[in-house]
């Protein structure tokens, strides 16, 4: 027996040494673009995404990272790279709008992201505190933003970094006004609001981001009207749930509480069962009156739809996935499934997520602004989905191209320098083989892609891939995940 404990003893030791090893190994640096901010990009069919058009072959020169001069002109010197587009069709980076970093995203997110054509990102969830071992803190995003554009990191630039969310049912409007004050002034660019908040903390909290000019961003919380969130100035509302909720002829009921104890299968059933058209136009115009923006993130509803779907839960993008973020998605589509049992439940889903897309498009028919986002850690691969979602939502290749570069720019103020291949703006670009205003599919069919006038060729794209596969396999990774989450002061909310 003394020799078994002894034996015991020597491996949770070893297990422990192993672990602590993990967590403390120096974490892998990302393949890098080439160092050349400065080139010229010959041939490329440029896309106008306003005027969703494109032209003949022409030339790019960019300098310092930003476009300097399209179509004939000096010759540039001997010594500025050249990259031949052969025909090809050049537009702006993507914007995912609804992403959330972690401390080891530049291993197994951002690179992901610019392998997809992703450049710039809107993170919804920063530190509830100065720092933390699972949430990146906007001193890092912002940090990642300036390395990148360096050459020094791959990553996509972080354009909003939204607190952490204001969920608690307890918590007081004093309580809300003391927090918000204190993101204010740690640099945060946005208030995100949650789901349990109270009535009276959103409007406190609304009040005082209003003052600083500060937007309040998120999810619209239950027992708030959607109509008096507009009119408080929320910026934008997160996830297709928004119009199945609110035009619903139950949704009063819903947001009192009244319907709370009924099962799951029923209430989704209810929702698009009680659909309420009049209401829905009424919330169109207030949202596009008040330039309200909508960021419907298809791509979470369809993981609710398709629970059941081998094809689905066996998506061979999952092995990008670290094991345990890999294990917490499968369990929550388990858990998905469990909840809404049977074929019934499954019907339920698949029409509360097709009720989503049909609301969508008929929100921005109504002139309400959608924005491309995907809130998952596949993100990189799930935004070519939502791109798909939105058009089969009813938005045109060149609508969906639209929210996904100039409307996102024109949202985070940053029209000026993002969302047009034009002069004078940041050389952010992805190049296709094929035509996207064709079939908006062709954006997965990536050749380059350009950071601040870096290039990423398709041999750098493939590198990419190539190490975020390697890294969601890597054990050092997965001992930091786990510290991180245990070590975290929000482990327990996540």
């Amino acid at each position: 027996m003394r020799r078994f404990l002894k034996y015991l003893l020597g491996m949770v030791a070893g297990l422990a040494a192993m672990f602590a090893l993990g967590v403390l190994w120096p974490s892998a640096k990302s393949p890098l673009p080439d160092a050349a901010d400065t080139r010229l990009i010959r041939n490329a069919r440029i896309i106008d995404v306003e005027l969703a058009t494109f032209g003949e072959p022409t030339d790019v020169l960019i300098e310092g990272g930003v476009i300097a001069r399209i179509g004939d002109g000096p010759r540039t010197g001997p010594d500025v790279p050249i990259l031949d587009a052969g025909g090809r069709y050049l537009l702006p980076g993507f914007w995912d709008m609804h992403t959330h970093a972690f401390q080891l995203s530049p291993q197994l997110h951002l690179p992901l992201a610019i392998a997809n054509g992703v450049t710039g990102t809107r993170d919804l969830m920063d530190c509830p505190g100065s720092n933390d071992t699972l949430i990146a803190c906007v001193a890092d995003k912002r940090r990642w933003t300036r390395v990148a554009a360096e050459g020094r990191m791959a990553s996509p630039r972080f354009v909003e970094v939204a607190s952490f969310y204001f969920e608690r049912a307890d918590m007081t409007p004093d309580q809300a006004a003391a927090l918000a004050a204190t993101y204010h002034a740690r640099g945060l660019d946005a208030l995100k609001v949650y789901n349990r908040l109270s009535p009276a903390s959103y409007e406190r909290l609304t009040d005082e981001a209003r003052q600083w000019g500060m937007p309040v961003v998120g999810h619209l919380p239950k027992a708030v009207n959607l109509e008096d969130a507009v009119a408080a100035g929320q910026r934008s509302f997160e996830h297709a749930h928004l119009f199945v909720r609110h035009c619903s002829r139950d949704a009063a009921a819903w947001r009192g509480g009244a319907l709370d104890a009924e099962a799951p299968v029923a209430l989704a059933e209810r929702m698009v069962a009680g659909h309420d058209a009049a209401a829905c136009g009424h919330a169109f115009a207030r949202m596009r009156e008040a330039g309200s923006w909508f960021v419907p993130t298809h791509v979470t509803r369809e993981e609710d739809a398709r629970a059941r779907d081998p094809a689905f839960t066996g998506d061979p993008r999952l092995a990008y996935l670290d094991p345990l973020s890999r294990w917490a998605y499968r369990d929550d589509l388990k858990s998905t499934a469990a909840r809404y049992p049977d074929a019934r439940g499954e019907a339920a889903l698949r029409a509360y997520f097709e009720h989503g897309l049909a609301l969508t498009g008929a929100a921005y028919r109504a002139g309400v602004p959608v924005l491309v986002g995907t809130d998952t850690a596949l993100g990189g691969f799930r935004y070519h989905d939502e791109m798909a979602l939105l058009a089969r939502a009813g938005l045109s290749p060149a609508e969906v191209l639209r929210a996904a570069t100039l409307d996102a720019a024109r949202y985070a103020g940053q029209a000026h320098r993002h969302g047009r291949v034009a002069v004078g703006h940041a050389a952010d670009l992805v190049l296709l083989e094929a035509n996207p205003l064709e079939d908006i599919a062709n954006t997965r069919r990536l050749h380059a892609v350009l950071l601040a006038g870096r290039l990423y060729d398709r041999p750098r794209l493939d590198a990419l891939l190539d190490f975020t596969r390697a890294q969601a396999r890597s054990p050092a990774n997965a001992a930091k995940l786990v510290w991180g989450f245990l070590a975290s002061s929000v482990s327990g909310e996540l």
